[in-house]
């Protein structure tokens, strides 16, 4: 079988154990070979007796010797039987680049179950609802976060109430609560009960974003009695990841704003005419499926009146599997020329992430009859803007208690006083043994010390205070003259050179006596040699160049790792330039990317918070003066705009308290 896989354009191999339990859930596993690129599908087997609790697909691509692509599929099913005896399981069916094959069937010996035990299993997936793993998204594609949550019928029986979910936190995404799905009524005895919370994802920008895993905790009774005990369960998703892109560069519409769904448009006028002077209302209405609540505003220009940006009104339908809903965009025109006027249709593009193709919504033009009327001084004056930053600055540096070497510093930090503290109780030991005070020892003893052992304290307590003396010394070099080398005077090195002749006298004398006086001399002699030699250099201090030149090489190490890329620098100044000309939707994309790029510097979120609030765009706005304010929590512009869309409330995960990075 392993060799018709091998030789097969498209083979198939499913494996599974021999016996099971009733009720009880066992694996398959089945492997399959394309020829190509193309990852094949695998289809369950579709049977009253099995019931697939999950399946988990994985593919790798190889290379052949002659050059030819090959895909390999492994997927692993959960299955479980209520059926007991010989069942048969269905053949799984594989699909690939229009071929078509199928598995040999496999039986399985299914025991009945002595004891049910409660078993509740629970997984995290991502669906886009096209039936393809969710690995690569477009920015703007929904992408589903399901979370099901399976019991068997012995956890049904004995909890008491529903499992309680925590789902985790979801960044750079807008997610929205879907309704759960109809319940699959099942003929028949099955083993398990499926619970499901679905969420509806929209990734925000570009990049890989990960998932954490949810919670789900549920409590089971001791014993059947009413008043038992319930015991606490615990249990953890996997964590799921994907990568969102931006939509394809080839065949995108220059007057593109970022839309992604499917989309239909339509207009009206609230009049049919007017006259001069008097404001109308034209209105665009979008609907469609997608993220209806983030379609950017079109621009409108029309040279016989003065637009006005209305309201914005948005109505989202989560009742369905694909998020829908519409938008609707007003203007106030007020005409400035009277006649029979036209409204060109609008024309609105939007990328499809299912067909994978740019399109564009449009509207049908229309007429708007305007009488003669006297007209007032026209305000020429333009709403205000919001100021924004012009120069991008460096990433700031991520806080310290996130550093690892923080908190090694912090644990460090006592060492070099304690190993100071060991070395000067070592150093203090060793001067107390050290041979002047041996030296001095003799001298105060009662008892004369031996000829030979003043003769040896003496001469290693010269060359432990002048080196030079033990590291000079030879038989032809007199003591006198390694003392004047050292700094002694020519009267201390004479009275040195003369007292080691009456050392080495008393030393090898027949008798073995010393002299007190001798002792006492010897003292003195190396009191005078401990005052005059030149004490030697225990090490050199840095100067101030050597200082000034480290820092300097420091400072430049820290400017060059903090520089940020020249691409970068020309996006964000692009995102200023079209800011200037009122190009609102183009400077958001700009800065968008710029923050993305380089996420720490609090530049591009807070252009992106202006950009985004000049469009009527307020989720942006709030998510990039949020991100600049928690980069710069001492920044008073930008929590002012924040706290003019909500006042912020201390204690809610959004509040930033006024204090430095480092200190939160």
């Amino acid at each position: 079988m392993i060799g018709l896989l091998l030789v097969a354009q498209l083979g198939i191999v499913a494996r599974g154990p021999e016996r099971a339990t009733s009720c009880v859930p066992f694996e398959l596993t089945v492997a399959v070979r394309a020829a190509g690129t193309a990852a094949a599908r695998i289809d369950p087997p579709a049977s009253d007796a099995l019931q697939v609790l999950r399946s988990r697909l994985t593919t790798r691509s190889e290379s052949g010797p002659d050059g030819r692509r090959t895909t390999f599929t492994e997927g692993t099913f959960l299955l479980a039987s209520h059926a007991t005896g010989h069942v048969a399981i269905p053949p799984f069916v594989a699909v690939a680049g229009g071929l078509t094959t199928r598995a040999a069937p496999l039986v399985v010996d299914v025991q009945p179950a002595e004891t049910t035990t409660p078993t509740v299993l629970v997984r995290s997936t991502l669906d886009t609802g096209t039936g393809s793993a969710p690995d690569t998204l477009f920015v703007g594609q929904q992408v589903d976060y399901v979370v099901d949550v399976q019991l068997n019928e012995s956890a049904r029986q004995r909890l008491r109430h529903n499992p309680t979910f925590f789902p985790p936190e979801m960044p750079a995404v807008l997610a929205y609560d879907l309704a759960p799905p109809a319940p699959v009524v099942r003929e028949g005895r099955h083993c398990f009960e499926t619970l499901s919370y679905r969420r509806a994802l929209f990734p925000l920008f570009p990049g890989e974003t990960r998932i954490a895993p949810a919670t789900l905790t549920y409590s089971l009774p001791l014993s059947t009695s009413f008043f038992s005990r319930e015991e606490s369960f615990e249990l953890r998703t996997d964590s799921v990841q994907f990568v969102a892109i931006e939509p394809p560069a080839q065949g995108r519409p220059a007057d593109f704003a970022g839309a992604v769904g499917a989309l239909q448009a339509s207009a009206r006028l609230d009049e049919p005419s007017g006259r001069m002077g008097d404001p109308a209302v034209l209105t665009l209405r979008l609907s469609g499926t997608g993220n209806v609540k983030l379609l950017p505003r079109p621009a409108l220009a029309l040279p016989w009146a003065t637009i006005a940006p209305g309201d914005e009104r948005v109505v989202v339908d989560t009742t369905s599997g694909r998020v829908r809903g519409t938008k609707e965009f007003d203007w106030l025109l007020t005409p400035t020329r009277a006649g029979a006027l036209g409204i060109p249709g609008f024309r609105y593009p939007f990328f499809d992430p299912v067909r994978r193709a740019y399109d564009v919504a449009t509207t049908d033009s229309m007429s708007f009859d305007v009488a003669a009327a006297s007209l007032a001084s026209a305000d020429t004056g333009s709403a205000p803007r919001l100021p924004i930053r012009r120069v991008l600055r460096a990433e700031r540096a991520p806080p310290l208690p996130t550093q690892p070497w923080y908190w090694a510093v912090l644990v460090l930090a006592p060492m070099p006083a304690t190993v100071r503290r060991i070395l000067m109780r070592r150093r203090r030991r060793a001067v107390a043994r050290t041979a002047s005070r041996r030296l001095r020892l003799l001298a105060r003893s009662r008892r004369p010390p031996a000829p030979r052992e003043l003769r040896r304290t003496f001469l290693d307590a010269v060359h432990e205070r002048v080196p030079q003396a033990r590291r000079d010394a030879s038989p032809w070099i007199a003591l006198a003259r390694l003392l004047r080398r050292a700094g002694v005077t020519d009267a201390t090195a004479h009275a040195a050179e003369e007292l080691l002749d009456q050392l080495d006298r008393a030393a090898f004398s027949p008798s073995g006596v010393v002299d007190p006086a001798l002792v006492t001399r010897a003292v003195e002699v190396m009191r005078h040699i401990d005052a005059e030699a030149v004490r030697p250099e225990t090490g050199r201090s840095a100067t101030p160049g050597t200082v000034a030149t480290a820092l300097l090489v420091a400072c430049l190490v820290a400017a060059a790792a903090s520089a940020l890329p020249e691409a970068v620098v020309h996006t964000f100044d692009g995102g200023v330039r079209a800011y200037e000309r009122g190009d609102f939707a183009t400077s958001q994309r700009l800065f968008a990317r710029a923050a993305a790029r380089a996420p720490r510097s609090p530049d591009g979120w807070a252009n992106l918070g202006a950009a985004a609030w000049a469009r009527g765009d307020t989720a942006h706005a709030v998510l990039g003066w949020q991100r600049a304010l928690r980069l710069e929590p001492l920044d008073d512009e930008t929590r002012e705009r924040l706290a003019a869309v909500q006042a912020p409330l201390i204690g809610t995960p959004a509040y930033v308290p006024p204090l430095p990075p480092d200190a939160l």
